[in-house]
């Protein structure tokens, strides 16, 4: 396949603060992710890599869109809108989601964003021109038959139950089977492929086929370095699409965009003690600790989370001073403790 070598953009506008010094866009971030893959070929070719298809199996046909939106009606209307919606000629359906920022009740977003893709999948399939040839009884032996469906979740974050590593599969299993020590799924047609990119932590040097190639890619676009291309011109003209000085303006404000929406989301979950209330800020863990051993050991934890708090959102990690005491009110604190917290919040006020 002949690649095309885009044109540098002649600039109207500078290049926005948060991608000087910065090669490629970094394709974690929403906009980047879909010029990555505005592209059957770069699509195809990080399928095959993720799903380990080889030879014949390999993904022929391919057809995608981005920003999905599915729609469920019922007594009250439900959609969910998907990052990467595709579907490939042996009547596979996907779903290709980039999670930036951890938050709770991701399995359960995974399992609900599934649900859907099952429903658009088998409403496609039985719209499809194969079926409605098919004789009316053989399409009535087929009212419960379900596509194959995959949803693949990149996340900028460890996920705790794939065990440290930087890809997981998901599956339906039956516990009996797996008391007897067989591992084999009992529907073989509901896939999740989970990957953790902080977990893929592999050199250059070690990048050993497809889907390390375009893993290191996605880990690394970002890091204001140069990339190789492993020898893969599929992705390498993806590279050339995400490359800052081949984009136009409209694109690199998106992009900028993307970054300042989701760095202030990343500052509020830090900031704002979504974490914090688990762990503490190390100041607030290290207080807590002192005052734990003077007036208790439970109490102390709470003072520290609770003094961790303060000090973050001091810091300007939280967005207002209501929701900073929002955050104290679910912490169990008495209400001495959410007074003396809520004076050091006022205190810090500019």
């Amino acid at each position: 396949m002949k690649q095309e070598k885009p044109i540098k953009q002649k600039r109207k506008n500078p290049i926005p603060e948060q991608l000087q010094g910065q090669i490629y866009m970094d394709p974690k971030y929403d906009t980047a992710f879909k010029e990555l893959f505005d592209s059957k070929e770069a699509l195809k070719d990080f399928l095959d890599g993720v799903l380990e298809l080889e030879g014949d199996e390999k993904i022929k046909n391919l057809s995608f869109s981005f920003d999905k939106t599915i729609s469920m009606y019922s007594a009250q209307s439900k959609k969910v809108i998907l990052d990467i919606f595709a579907t490939t000629g042996s009547g596979r359906f996907l779903d290709i989601e980039m999670q930036k920022a951890e938050h709770d009740y991701l399995i359960d977003r995974a399992v609900l964003y599934k649900a859907f893709l099952i429903i658009k999948g088998k409403q496609e399939m039985d719209r499809s021109e194969e079926f409605l040839a098919l004789p009316k009884d053989a399409r009535k032996s087929k009212r419960y038959e379900l596509p194959e469906t995959i949803s693949i979740w990149i996340c900028d974050f460890d996920l705790p139950a794939s065990k440290g590593e930087y890809i997981d599969e998901w599956a339906l299993y039956n516990r009996n089977s797996l008391k007897s020590g067989i591992l084999t799924p009992i529907f073989n047609k509901n896939r999740y492929i989970m990957i953790s990119l902080p977990n893929f932590k592999k050199s250059i040097g070690e990048v050993n086929g497809t889907m390390d190639a375009w893993l290191y890619l996605l880990n690394h676009a970002g890091d204001g370095k140069e990339l190789p291309r492993f020898g893969n011109k599929v992705l390498g003209s993806a590279l050339e699409r995400i490359r800052i000085e081949n984009a136009n303006d409209e694109l690199l404000t998106r992009q900028a965009k993307d970054m300042i929406t989701q760095d202030e989301i990343d500052t509020r979950l830090a900031g704002g003690m979504i974490r914090a209330k688990a762990q503490g800020l190390a100041e607030g863990r290290a207080e807590g600790r002192a005052e734990g051993r003077a007036e208790g050991r439970a109490e102390g934890r709470a003072e520290g989370r609770a003094e961790g708090l303060a000090e973050g959102l001091a810091e300007g990690r939280a967005q207002s001073l209501n929701e900073a005491l929002d955050i104290l009110q679910g912490m169990n604190l008495t209400p001495e403790q959410i007074s003396i917290f809520k004076a050091k919040l006022e205190a810090k006020q500019p």
